[in-house]
């Protein structure tokens, strides 16, 4: 059907969907995310989070001794000078400073997949399937349990 209304659909996502389809049952393999399907995570803006796609406009550097990306020059900008302290030789204390855990990968980093789930309440009344499903069946058997994705 995409391929008929959109030309070219399926040259471009087509392979992923055929992944996604055979990596949506438990049992067999870890979730999607976790699985070689031809696709790298991105980067993305310590400061906006966009994911960081344009390689030509990204900038990374070291700010306040963490390496950091950004999709743009106006976005480390913004990080690296403007949110700071003192802005131009003016006290900023009110300024939106971009500090804590802005992101998944640092707030959950070394946590069990499992363990991050049960902690957000992504789990359905019975405490062990998870609410968000990579498919419609309602079978119990083809559902995905915490214990699939520890």
């Amino acid at each position: 059907w995409f391929e008929n209304k959109y030309p070219g659909w399926y040259s471009k996502y087509g392979k992923w969907w055929e992944n996604y389809n055979r990596l949506a049952y438990p049992g067999r393999n870890k979730p999607i995310a976790f699985e070689e399907v031809g696709y790298q995570y991105p980067h993305r803006c310590w400061t906006c989070m966009v994911p960081a796609l344009i390689r030509e406009d990204m900038v990374v550097e070291k700010v306040d001794d963490q390496w950091r990306t950004y999709c743009s020059e106006t976005c480390y900008w913004t990080d690296a000078v403007a949110f700071r302290s003192e802005y131009e030789g003016r006290p900023t204390p009110n300024m939106g400073r971009l500090t804590g855990f802005r992101e998944w990968e640092t707030l959950h980093h070394d946590k069990d997949l499992a363990d991050i789930v049960q902690d957000l309440g992504y789990v359905r009344d019975d405490g062990k399937t998870l609410v968000g499903q990579p498919h419609l069946d309602l079978d119990p058997k083809k559902m995905w349990t915490i214990d699939d994705i520890r």
